[in-house]
């Protein structure tokens, strides 16, 4: 044993150096221990063990060998390929312990194993399989209770996606447990699996209220009514799902909470990403109601899911948003018709031409006054981007200029020579009033990580 030990330093170094690397070219390995072992090593183990056996001392034999490499096995993944003694336990760690898994389920276990035969080929027992599933049982659980742990700590968006890659990790290397050890390691695997897939599922059904937990959705939103600082935080979240759905599509089959067919043609991903977009917007209105203009709070909305659909555009689908039309035109009625209405002729033939006159002149005056006043108010709001803007005063042009012109025309036939003396706005200076409307907002349609979040 001591000269078996000798070499678990150099053992020790190869396998980090395989941590360190990508863990996704690691390969079943059961000779990396035996092949790095002098062979005079392994045959005195052997030969020490056939004595201690044929001389009735199997159990003291087995219990003496698993005391020596229980220990190293627990140091070697707990302090030298996890680090959790130096580093602690951090949301960080979470690469290392899926490297370390890999390696420790492909490379590491089933060389312990091969060493394990080598040493015990003369003298194995029925009891042979308990004796190393006992050997590895502590480094085993150490690895199963860092996933559990971190699984059950306090749910948030960005760690459902660490917790789906624990969970993948554990279903690629069942195999390798039950290729390996006894049914009750077996099941520990299986059990801490499933819990990791269950947290996954109760992490991604509350989606939308756990993006307004996150730190930039306690921000209040602006007075120009631009994108809130959250949005783009939640767009790096919900593109992070997407690029995930099929580990949640199997995670929702595999752990239903309600019944599978429920999706329709569907998949089970895109129904409940359907209801988060349908949350996500109600919460959105919910904020909206700072704003006493209600304007504002349609133009707030307009910007903030323009802003969601331009950094979904890959995985956009308009059943994630059916309402994105509804707040532009309900920006332009509740700014725009009461302008509109003052325009709006009530001809009677009965009445005189001068009452007339003083009608038109009276509208006319009232609308210039209107006019001024939202252009000005809005000429401060901000929209994320240029194709918005645009898009927002095609919309408003569209309603306001057709019944202008008209207005126009009857005010010139009815107040006869003397009507320019009245006309503030050309039909070019009432388009170049709403070209200056709206101030553009620095926001790029990207994906930000808070820096709480990195990973290495």
């Amino acid at each position: 044993m001591k000269e078996l030990e000798r070499n678990n330093l150099n053992i020790a170094k190869m396998l980090i150096e395989k941590v360190k690397g990508n863990y996704k070219l690691v390969v079943t390995d059961h000779n990396f221990i035996t092949d790095v072992l002098p062979h005079e090593t392994i045959n005195n183990l052997q030969k020490s063990a056939k004595l201690m056996v044929d001389a009735g001392f199997e159990k003291v034999c087995f219990e003496v060998y698993n005391s020596y490499r229980k220990e190293w096995l627990e140091d070697l993944l707990i302090n030298k390929l996890l680090r959790l003694g130096k580093m602690g336990f951090h949301d960080y760690v979470i690469g290392r312990w899926i490297k370390t898994s890999d390696i420790s389920l492909r490379v590491l276990f089933p060389s312990e194993r091969r060493l394990y035969n080598c040493v015990f080929s003369d003298s194995m027992s029925a009891s042979s399989d308990v004796y190393f599933s006992e050997l590895c049982r502590g480094a085993i659980i150490e690895l199963l209770n860092f996933a559990d742990s971190f699984a059950n700590r306090s749910p948030s968006v960005w760690r459902l996606f660490k917790i789906v890659d624990l969970f993948e990790t554990l279903c690629d290397l069942i195999p390798e447990f039950e290729s390996l050890f006894l049914d009750s390691l077996v099941n520990e695997a299986i059990k801490i699996k499933n819990r990791l897939g269950e947290i996954s599922r109760d992490i991604f059904m509350d989606f939308g209220n756990l993006i307004f937990l996150t730190r930039d959705a306690e921000f209040d939103c602006g007075t120009d009514g631009g994108v809130h600082p959250m949005i783009t935080a939640a767009i790096g979240y919900i593109v992070e799902a997407f690029w995930s759905r099929q580990k949640l599509e199997q995670i929702l089959r595999q752990y239903p909470l309600v019944d599978a067919d429920r999706a329709g043609t569907s998949t089970l991903f895109y129904s409940q990403m359907e209801l988060i977009m349908e949350q996500f917007e109600r919460q959105l209105e919910a904020k909206s109601q700072i704003y006493e203009d209600s304007a504002l709070r349609y133009f707030f909305m307009i910007n903030n899911l323009s802003h969601m659909k331009c950094g979904l555009e890959t995985f956009w689908d308009d059943r994630f948003c059916k309402n994105s039309g509804k707040y532009l035109k309900l920006y332009c009625k509740s700014s725009w018709n009461m302008v509109i209405d003052i325009l709006k002729m009530d001809m009677n033939g009965s009445v005189a031409h001068n009452s007339e006159t003083d009608s038109m002149k009276g509208k006319l005056n009232l609308f210039n006054h209107k006019f001024r006043e939202i252009c000005g108010i809005q000429s401060t709001w901000r929209v994320y981007n240029e194709q918005l803007r645009k898009q927002i005063i095609i919309s408003i042009e569209s309603i306001l200029l057709p019944t202008y012109e008209y207005f126009i025309g009857m005010f010139r036939n009815i107040v006869g020579t003397n009507a320019d003396e009245y006309i503030e706005f050309g039909m070019s200076n009432i388009q170049d009033l709403l070209n200056h409307s709206f101030l553009l907002q620095d926001v790029d349609c990207i994906i930000r990580l808070d820096e709480n979040e990195l990973v290495s």
